[in-house]
């Protein structure tokens, strides 16, 4: 879970993650639309209020029981919005703006200019409603990702990597509200559809879902909704996704099942614009160069029932309400903190139980370390303990060679194999503090398998491609209940 970085690394991991969204993109291939039931575009209708109806101009929404998140960008700098969100990345490109929409009960929106993303977490929840207001540039162009709805069994500060890998069913699933041109059918930014992803979706690229093919007009404010409903229990396919276009059903689509397990909840929200050139060559956009890639958003709310658009007005014409922060920034609220400390190891006074490597110095702050080879470090029976979701792994690696990537490995008595976990992204000569859940271990060279979960955890490797002299050090090893 929590792999502990700088800033720095975070900027690192959200572009690591959009390359491989470039590369697996949905856009690379046509016709992976997946039917589910849908509500035909004649159906949509005018829906209830909701939630804003009852908070004149969103006015003391926040303290509503119902409602998870909100923000309306009256708070804070960039700076302080990007601090409680969680996570901000190329925060450059943002700016506040005093471009509102009509409705609006406050005095600047946030603007995103070429790519950018805001993410945050929640209590988790079974039904995730998320309300957000949004403005393309007069000259967009063609969007390769937009606002996302996260189900995350272990989640991070920074939203993870995936595409064109089938989620566990009891790890993730997600759905992202985006633009589409339909491969030029509409003129850019084109018209809304949800790209999916989840355990039985029947191409790892993911699957497109078409709502009403309504052309989305640039410079226009509108008040979109998406709804991402969990499916009941593990066994039924009752889940369900929907949107609604200011205030109106544009899109649902049920008969989803989602999750295999009740503790998998919806927790995670992505304000996310990314572009690449990837969409205007598959859609054929004969002026590229002309596009002005830049977005407007304001009066975010998040909640477990329909909001609605903004209605009526403050009392006093304009307000500012209180921000929510992430609930990861509230040890304990969305994960249940690690547990004791079982087992530790350093190694000052030797290799203790540790094998397959020698104690070197160099470790952290000029103590000893363990340095192992290619074919791995291991411990096995110096504990013992049920895996649970507070089960938490936790070391330092130093690679002094150029690997790049250390596969950990659990066997597993109740599945009798290997569970893996990767830790990806090391450099040479720089300590990395790694923490992983150990339901996050998972059988199958892809980790497609089953987890540890309910299993004991009593024994761990580390192994690594490289020469026979490579080393990596290892450091303050710990096992938390």
């Amino acid at each position: 879970m929590i792999d502990k970085t700088s800033s720095k690394r975070s900027e690192l991991i959200f572009v690591a993650c959009m390359v491989f969204i470039t590369q697996a993109s949905l856009y690379l291939y046509p016709g992976k639309i997946q039917a589910k039931n849908v509500i035909p575009p004649k159906a949509s209708k005018a829906t209830n209020r909701g939630l804003a109806s009852l908070y004149p101009g969103d006015e003391g929404i926040e303290r509503d029981p119902r409602v998870l998140f909100v923000d309306d960008f009256e708070t804070g700098t960039t700076e302080d919005i990007g601090a409680r969100w969680g996570s901000i990345s190329k925060k450059q490109n943002f700016k506040l703006s005093d471009c509102l929409h009509a409705g609006s009960p406050g005095n600047q929106s946030i603007h995103i200019s070429k790519n950018g993303h805001l993410f945050t977490h929640t209590r988790g929840v079974d039904t995730m409603y998320a309300r957000f207001y949004v403005k393309f540039h007069e000259k967009i162009g063609y969007i390769h990702h937009f606002v996302h709805l996260v189900a995350d069994r272990t989640p991070t500060p920074w939203p993870k990597g995936g595409a064109g890998e089938t989620p566990p069913g009891d790890a993730k699933f997600s759905t992202g509200i985006e633009p589409t041109g339909r491969w030029g059918k509409f003129p850019p930014p084109g018209v809304w559809n949800f790209y999916t992803y989840w355990h039985e979706m029947k191409t790892r690229w993911g699957s497109v879902f078409i709502g009403k093919e309504e052309q989305i007009q640039p410079g226009r404010w509108y008040c979109v909704e998406v709804m991402l409903k969990a499916n009941s229990s593990p066994d039924k396919a009752d889940g369900e996704q929907t949107f609604w276009v200011d205030g109106k059903l544009y899109g649902k689509f049920d008969g989803f099942r989602w999750r295999t397990t009740d503790k998998l909840k919806v927790n995670s929200f992505w304000l996310l614009f990314y572009n690449t050139d990837q969409p205007a060559r598959h859609n054929k956009d004969p002026h590229p160069e002309s596009r002005v890639m830049e977005v407007w958003f304001d009066d975010i709310v998040i909640a477990t029932e329909y909001i609605g658009p903004v209605y009526g007005r403050p009392k006093g014409g304009k307000k500012k309400a209180t921000p929510s922060k992430s609930a990861l920034l509230t040890p304990g609220l969305l994960l249940p903190e690690p547990g004791e400390v079982v087992f530790s190891q350093s190694f000052e006074a030797g290799p203790g139980n540790f094998k397959g490597g020698s104690v070197s110095g160099g470790g952290v702050g000029g103590s000893k370390a363990y340095a192992f080879g290619p074919n791995g470090l291991w411990v096995w029976d110096a504990y013992s303990t049920p895996v649970k979701d507070s089960t938490t792994i936790r070391f330092k690696l130093k690679p002094l060679c150029d690997a790049r990537e250390v596969t950990v490995l659990i066997w597993s008595k109740k599945h009798k194999d290997n569970c893996r976990y990767r830790i990806r992204g090391l450099r040479k000569n720089h300590w990395r503090d790694v923490e992983f859940r150990a339901i996050e271990a998972r059988v199958g060279w892809g980790m497609k398998g089953p987890s540890l979960e309910a299993d004991v955890l009593d024994n761990i490797k580390l192994i690594f491609q490289g020469k026979n002299t490579d080393r990596i050090l290892l450091d303050d090893f710990q096992i938390h209940q």
